[in-house]
């Protein structure tokens, strides 16, 4: 088996590769994502990040998403698949939703790719009305996300979720699905990864 990112052969020689949790990544690759299993509350919601958002993570999210590398799909959450399973057992992972456009460009859901390695049910049930790209946005234009956000017609929701998202930056579309949830909703939030507070707050 080879590393998904660098192609390198991915060996158990060593006792401590031995021992290591499975990967499909090496572990040089895999060393240069920040790992911080982060507990917190989001919009009074308990919430869960897997990772801190950096140029590693960011750049194997752009060839995953971006340039359509599917191979890439299992490489965000395979170590964690398990832990994460049993937390969120009993729960619908509610996918947070992209615009119709970069479904089209992309040619398959990227959330939905991501996510199934957790055989958890999943559902898509929002949806995007207008066209808005965050990398050409400033703090304020991402703001006006949130009432971009809104349930597919004849969408019933389950009675618990979890609202999943690959990462968290202002948290806009986060706070749009939450909006489009009924008062005393049973929700986690999870992201496989979140930027930093400190990088958050230095974007106009």
């Amino acid at each position: 088996m080879y590393c998904l990112m660098c192609g390198k052969y991915l060996s158990e020689d060593s006792f401590s590769d031995f021992f290591r949790k499975k990967d499909v990544l090496c572990r040089q690759c895999r060393g240069e994502w920040k790992l911080i299993r982060k507990k917190g509350v989001f919009e009074s919601f308990p919430a869960y990040f897997l990772y801190e958002y950096n140029d590693a993570f960011s750049k194997c999210l752009i060839q995953f998403k971006e340039c359509g590398d599917e191979a890439l799909k299992s490489v965000f959450l395979y170590p964690e698949k398990e832990q994460l399973r049993r937390r969120f057992a009993g729960r619908t992972l509610l996918l947070l939703p992209s615009s119709e456009k970069n479904l089209q460009k992309r040619g398959f859901s990227h959330l939905w790719e991501m996510f199934e390695i957790l055989k958890l049910p999943m559902m898509e049930p929002f949806e995007k009305t207008v066209h808005l790209d965050q990398k050409t946005l400033g703090r304020r234009g991402r703001a006006r996300m949130e009432e971009a956000i809104r349930l597919r017609p004849g969408i019933r929701l389950p009675k618990k979720a979890v609202l999943a998202d690959d990462v968290i930056t202002t948290g806009a579309t986060m706070r749009g699905a939450l909006s489009c949830l009924g008062p005393g909703a049973d929700v986690r939030i999870f992201a496989c990864a979140r930027v930093p507070e400190r990088t958050r707050s230095s974007n106009p």
